[in-house]
């Protein structure tokens, strides 16, 4: 399998949902901090630094492939100086006026080396599960109160 899928449905309105995935002041506080590079626009190419301890943080790099706002957000995810490449895209669905679903959808279009442990494709279901279900439920609930 190359790719997998995770679903969370938000008790939050589309558009704040949509804010929280594309704002880089709000992503900051429950997901990465990009940098200054990140823009809503095709083709925009972005950096930021992300890993388990202080000690041991990855460069990742990304590129805008595609985006329909409160929609649809696509984005290429790599890590410079080692093999693979692979897709995020974040689909959300507005199920009524208070609550959002959202359909995160990582594909690796060239899978990351296997000998390298923190890049194996387990170590990325169970950290998107948590960004998914955890950090940015936990986050939308802070800004809603």
């Amino acid at each position: 399998m190359n790719s997998f899928q995770i679903e969370k449905t938000y008790n939050a309105p589309i558009a704040l949902v949509w804010q929280a995935i594309t704002d880089r002041a709000m992503m900051k506080e429950w997901y990465f901090n990009f940098d200054e590079a990140f823009k809503l626009e095709s083709g925009a190419v972005f950096e930021w630094t992300a890993g388990e301890t202080e000690d041991n943080q990855w460069l990742h790099r990304g590129k805008m492939l595609e985006i329909i706002p409160d929609e649809k957000l696509v984005y290429t995810w790599e890590y410079p100086g080692y093999s693979g490449t692979s897709t995020l895209s974040w689909n959300l669905l507005k199920v009524d006026d208070t609550t959002t679903k959202i359909t995160l959808v990582h594909e690796f279009t060239i899978p990351f080396g296997s000998s390298v442990a923190a890049l194996k494709q387990e170590n990325f279901e169970m950290g998107w599960t948590h960004i998914i279900t955890i950090s940015l439920e936990e986050y939308l609930t802070k800004i809603q109160k």
